[in-house]
């Protein structure tokens, strides 16, 4: 009788085994390297471009099976890497690098959705003549003056991307929202938002080898 029952015992947890089995695999694959440009405003007044390239660093493929459907989900780690400038009128124009991380989430669908997190030195130029008077009382003309800020964003992305429509063309449109602080600023921070419309395009025969993580599931 117990020998009986444990058999129906393994024999049940043998099902739910196999009924939610997962199947994990992984191997490289070839993903496509684009380099954009973008304008972007600053709110309340501010306005800018950017321009630079972004990196595939590794994916994820998830295959879900459930009543005998395949549904198929991506995830990807991107790195970017921006250079640009703002112009804040009468006041300042700022230069900035910027290096980014973050993810990637999508199906087999020309839509997709990512996050960033941003870090990056921000140089400023002043509008106008800044003079600097010495110890001695002497007044000089200060060429180029401005400041130097360390920054870090945190941004959403929704993209368009037309290399997975019907007839694919080798370039996508996204819009993205940011809020990046500034700092030291007069000995706090400055926070910012920021609105902006960026333009990308792969060139055929730009592209890296990433690993890719296979998953394939089967729910209960």
């Amino acid at each position: 009788m117990a020998s009986r029952q444990l058999t129906c015992l393994i024999s049940f947890i043998f099902f739910l085994l196999v009924r939610t089995a997962a199947q994990d695999s992984s191997h490289r694959v070839i993903m496509p390297v684009y380099t954009y440009g973008a304008f972007f405003f600053d709110f309340p007044q501010s306005f800018g471009v950017t321009a630079g390239t972004e990196l595939p660093i590794s994916s994820r493929h998830v295959v879900i099976v459930k009543k005998g459907r395949q549904k198929e989900k991506y995830r990807d780690i991107i790195t970017t890497s921006d250079v640009g400038f703002y112009r804040y009128p009468f006041n300042n124009t700022g230069l900035f690098l910027l290096q980014s991380a973050g993810y990637r989430y999508h199906k087999i669908k020309p839509y997709y959705f990512e996050w960033l997190v941003t870090i990056g030195v921000l140089r400023t130029f002043y509008d106008g003549t800044v003079y600097a008077v010495s110890d001695n009382g002497v007044v000089t003309t200060m060429g180029n003056f401005g400041r130097l800020y360390a920054i870090t964003c945190f941004t959403t992305v929704f993209c368009h991307d037309f290399e997975r429509n019907i007839k694919p063309k080798p370039m996508s449109v996204s819009i993205h929202t940011s809020l990046w602080i500034q700092y030291p600023y007069n000995s706090f921070i400055l926070p910012h938002l920021s609105l902006q419309l960026s333009f990308s395009y792969h060139f055929s025969h730009f592209n890296l080898s990433a690993r890719q993580k296979n998953i394939k599931r089967i729910p209960n």
